[in-house]
């Protein structure tokens, strides 16, 4: 791995971003963030196979466009890095991914609900997160492990969520992307936030979403913000 200051300081923020996604109950044994290599938008980061609430800058692994290691690393990959590659290589706008399996967001994936923004802090969501059905792309046969696992699978995911921000698999997890890994995590953190809370509103009756002029102003305000609670959720995990 190229040691410049510009990838050192990503990968020192990759890493930090792993700990605050599972400190923010966004990821936890399972679960995974990547950043574009900011001097070879072909190529991306990703840590090793291991829990994110340990990983280290030495966990970290370089992959190619394809989800293939680089740099002669034969250490074990998550499986599901083709989420990443997928997304990293057909949204260039995009440069950090992350997938979980937070449970407030699965209802939604499973009963084709959708997942829209109630309030500013998740209005990335615009007019809703489409979702992934891996019966719809899986072969020979519609019964899989419900793992995106190929890049043919990691094109597919990519392809659903189109050109919004955020993606609900089916029976599995989620997909977010931003085009920095502080932002990616922002709104990891919001959209869970915000599933929970449209889950009791609607308990309550008719919810009043966000118009699309309200998601587009709120989002550009919001997320103007971030760098605050980046700092707070930092300083959570940073060791003393």
């Amino acid at each position: 791995m190229a040691e410049s200051p510009a990838v050192k300081a990503a990968v020192e923020e990759l890493v930090l971003a792993n700990h605050i996604l599972y400190d923010q109950t966004a990821v936890d044994g399972y679960g995974h963030i990547s950043i574009r290599n900011p001097n070879n938008p072909n190529t991306f980061f990703l840590a090793r196979s291991v829990a994110p609430s340990v990983v280290t800058v030495q966990d970290i692994i370089e992959f190619d466009m394809n989800g293939k290691a680089l740099n002669g690393d034969t250490r074990t990959a998550y499986g599901e890095r083709f989420i990443h590659s997928g997304i990293l290589r057909n949204r260039p706008d995009i440069n950090s991914v992350v997938h979980g399996h937070a449970a407030p967001l699965l209802p939604f994936g499973l009963t084709g609900t959708t997942l829209k923004p109630v309030y500013h802090m998740s209005a990335f969501l615009g007019e809703g997160a489409p979702i992934f059905e891996i019966r719809n792309f899986a072969k020979p046969s519609p019964d899989t492990d419900m793992f995106v696992k190929s890049a043919d699978l990691g094109d597919a995911l990519s392809k659903t969520m189109g050109l919004q921000y955020f993606v609900l698999m089916r029976g599995h997890g989620y997909a977010a992307g931003a085009d920095s890994i502080k932002k990616v995590v922002f709104r990891s953190v919001y959209a869970i936030q915000n599933a929970s809370i449209q889950s009791e509103a609607m308990k309550m009756g008719p919810v009043q979403y966000l118009t699309p002029g309200e998601a587009t102003i709120s989002q550009e305000t919001i997320e103007g913000t971030i760098a605050r609670p980046w700092q707070l959720w930092s300083e959570r995990v940073k060791k003393p």
